[in-house]
């Protein structure tokens, strides 16, 4: 399959760690539904957080004053889901996420 589930793992891992001060493998009590619960509430200057921004912006000007480095995540991510047309698609994408996040945690 073209999907990868490890797709924005170091960065969620990266996140978590940056903002709640705690590295996911260590966290092994933790409950799926409250892990995805950290997810949910990262901040915007994690390092998840400055991406999807970037993945995000529309306005022409501010994407024609990007850096390289911005301008390759931009690409990779329209990469990404030009891969994720088909509802099928979507949903085994959700399936695989949920499988990773769980991971995190060794379940």
């Amino acid at each position: 399959t073209w999907y990868d589930p490890d797709f924005d793992r170091v960065l969620i891992e990266q996140s978590i760690a940056k903002q709640y001060g705690v590295l996911p493998s260590e966290q092994e009590n933790l409950r799926y539904t409250d892990w995805a619960k950290m997810v949910g509430g990262l901040m915007d200057d994690t390092p998840l957080g400055r991406v999807v921004a970037i993945r995000a912006e529309t306005d022409r000007e501010v994407v024609r004053k990007m850096t390289p480095d911005q301008r390759d995540i931009r690409s990779e991510w329209a990469k990404f889901r030009a891969g994720s047309k088909t509802k099928e698609v979507h949903q085994e994408q959700m399936k695989q996420l949920q499988a990773m996040i769980a991971g995190l945690f060794g379940r």
